[in-house]
């Protein structure tokens, strides 16, 4: 917490009036990172679904490239019990935003019928794998994954893929 305070401009002393353990601190600066988040993507859902998930692909990986570190620590940092809940309650609203976009482009003919929730887990995943490829390998620049992973998988959806 000292490094901490020191790189803010804070005592020790203000910093624990305001977060009791490092815990709380990581789990407020998460909190408000997933917010930030949330925020960018929540009116996807009301486009085209195409266009949407596209967005959406683009988001998460320009998103996560800019907040590399905190991003590594959530990943590196996987047994830490309290970021259990929080990992589980960010997979799950993923999951549904990932669901409703594939569930608007069923219903207007622009994705074939698919199953729905083990698509949505296996788009999101690949993404997180996206992500995971820049963290551990350095490997990638957001604009061109987020292209080919777009393609990638609307081959595999879209009613007139070949």
């Amino acid at each position: 917490m000292s490094e901490i305070a020191l790189r803010v401009g804070l005592s020790v002393g203000a910093l624990y009036l305001r977060f009791k353990s490092k815990e709380d601190l990581c789990l407020d600066l998460i909190k408000d990172q997933t917010r930030d988040f949330n925020e960018k993507i929540k009116c996807l859902t009301d486009e085209d679904p195409a266009e949407a998930l596209k967005k959406y692909i683009t988001l998460n990986l320009e998103y996560s490239f800019q907040k590399r570190q905190m991003i590594s620590m959530f990943f590196k940092e996987l047994n830490l019990p309290f970021l259990q809940p929080l990992r589980r309650n960010f997979f799950k609203a993923q999951h549904k935003i990932i669901a409703d976009i594939l569930i608007a482009g069923i219903k207007r003919g622009i994705f074939r019928p698919i199953n729905i929730k083990d698509t949505a887990a296996m788009i999101f995943a690949s993404i997180r794998g996206a992500v995971l490829l820049k963290l551990i390998f350095g490997i990638g620049e957001a604009k061109k994954m987020s292209d080919s992973l777009f393609q990638l998988i609307t081959n595999g959806i879209r009613k007139d893929a070949r």
